[in-house]
């Protein structure tokens, strides 16, 4: 019962995370200004039974219930990626603090991966959510090795971004800082490995196999999902 009311939580969060994604996105929104969801389409009010995390999307089909806009996708996709998060969640933390921090540090991943495929930029706000609340986690653990594994990714990214100006963010790096501080030095290694094996993939994909030097690729999703799975399995196997 606990980890549906967990799943049910997540998809509420992956609402607000829709939310926080598409008025990050545009200039000139403030995410509580104004303080109801309305369309990006027509502008009129979203009322709450429209609003309810993938059945109002499946009741609606998909579509604003005034204008007719078409819904993105992304929209439902965010709310079940969420509500899936929070569940892996409840099954591998082991206390109710640890929950409360990984669901914090996850949350800010996702609405991170989405705004950088649509922008390439990732806000500053959700970048040092991550970094401070991967510390406090990281008080919890062996807090040497969470600062060594900082230290480590830290001076590569660096390093990276010195060498690559264009091709690497400057929110990529304080991304990495954050995985980092989450992480031990190992477990940091093959999570920023993954993720660049993800990210040449992707721009393989997205070439038709061709690798374009000038592609730019957003890698704060894979750093993201990197950094989580590694996570949850350092976690899980007692590293931190």
């Amino acid at each position: 019962m606990w980890h549906i009311l967990m799943f049910g939580l997540g998809l509420i969060i992956g609402s607000f995370l829709n939310v926080v994604i598409y008025r990050s996105t545009k200039e000139g929104l403030k995410l509580w200004d104004p303080p109801y969801s309305f369309c990006p389409n027509c502008k009129k009010r979203i009322r709450w039974y429209d609003n309810v995390p993938l059945l109002s999307y499946v009741l609606l089909k998909g579509r604003c219930r005034y204008c007719g806009w078409k819904i993105p996708l992304r929209y439902p996709i965010v709310e079940f990626l969420t509500g899936l998060v929070f569940l892996l969640n409840s099954l591998f933390m082991k206390n109710g603090l640890d929950l409360l921090l990984a669901s914090v540090i996850s949350s800010s991943l996702i609405a991170i991966s989405f705004i950088d495929l649509e922008t390439f930029l990732i806000p500053d706000y959700l970048n040092f959510t991550v970094v401070s609340v991967s510390f406090i986690m990281a008080l919890r653990g062996h807090f040497l090795d969470h600062l060594l594994a900082f230290f480590l990714v830290t001076a590569m990214f660096l390093m990276l971004k010195f060498l690559y100006r264009e091709g690497l963010g400057t929110g990529d790096v304080i991304l990495a800082m954050g995985i980092g501080i989450l992480l031990t030095p190992f477990s940091a290694i093959i999570a920023v490995l993954a993720a660049s094996v993800a990210g040449i993939l992707f721009a393989l994909i997205k070439g038709k196999g061709k690798m374009d030097t000038k592609m730019r690729i957003p890698f704060g999703p894979f750093l993201a999902l990197g950094g989580y799975t590694l996570f949850l399995i350092s976690y899980t196997m007692g590293w931190l």
